[in-house]
């Protein structure tokens, strides 16, 4: 299909825009560039417990076997992510787990305040509601992906069904790791902090488009990667271990 809007530049976003403002751009760029990052950390998290997860309970079955057929793993054994929160960075968590993580739709579940909008995912088999409760009882990993002012209710609904080895996973800003602990009465707690290295921005976040494309793109890739810091995103080391009762 042909973009019409191509090469006219009066319809650009940055158009209507004043000198001062057009300072900011960059901010535009970040934004992306933290959002990809983050739901790529995410993903790459998830399927490293989902993997090691599998290998373990594998590897128990075949000690405990007497037959040399072994059990294919139950539903109850697959990892089970839920998601707090249907808005922009939401759903392309949801998006990025389901394309980048070899997760099936029935193991991912949202809650959203209006899960009206979720239609689409609801066509992929996800399951959509809206019941904090009943989402982090049946999850393994909880993706929060609300509002930081929504942060403190959520927390005050959630924590007593959270289950002792569920993985609570932030990307909530503006609330520090403790304050999070504190508020859900949780230890297995996980909150990236991101930050930029340098003042300037960097091109390639500002041409990505939606996270599943983006990360199809080598050159975003090697740029989320907090190893290689080409994209000047940092992400300093998390003191983190999954407890061994999860496994």
């Amino acid at each position: 299909m042909t973009d019409v809007t191509q090469n006219l530049h009066s319809l650009d976003f940055e158009c209507g825009l004043s000198e001062n403002e057009k300072q900011l751009l960059f901010l535009r760029a970040r934004s992306n560039g933290l959002t990809l990052s983050a739901c790529a950390h995410a993903a790459f998290f998830c399927k490293l417990l989902s993997s090691s997860r599998r290998r373990l309970l594998k590897e128990n079955v075949t000690l405990r076997s007497k037959t040399s057929d072994l059990k294919v793993l139950s539903e109850d054994q697959i990892l089970k992510v839920g998601i707090l929160g249907g808005g922009h960075i939401g759903k392309q968590l949801a998006l990025v787990l389901m394309e980048n993580t070899g997760l099936k739709p029935s193991n991912i579940n949202i809650s959203s305040r209006r899960p009206e909008t979720l239609d689409d995912f609801q066509k992929m088999g996800i399951g959509c509601f809206y019941d904090n409760q009943r989402l982090a009882a049946w999850s393994d990993v909880l993706f929060l992906c609300c509002l930081p002012t929504h942060l403190s209710q959520v927390c005050a609904d959630i924590h007593s069904k959270l289950r002792q080895d569920c993985i609570v996973y932030s990307l909530v800003t503006a609330v520090p790791l403790n304050r999070l602990k504190q508020l859900l009465s949780h230890s297995s707690v996980l909150k990236p902090e991101y930050g930029f290295v340098g003042s300037d921005s960097v091109s390639i976040w500002a041409s990505t488009g939606h996270v599943t494309a983006a990360l199809k793109d080598p050159k975003v890739i090697s740029a989320a990667c907090p190893l290689g810091m080409s994209g000047r995103v940092s992400l300093p080391i998390l003191s983190f271990i999954i407890p061994t009762h999860f496994l």
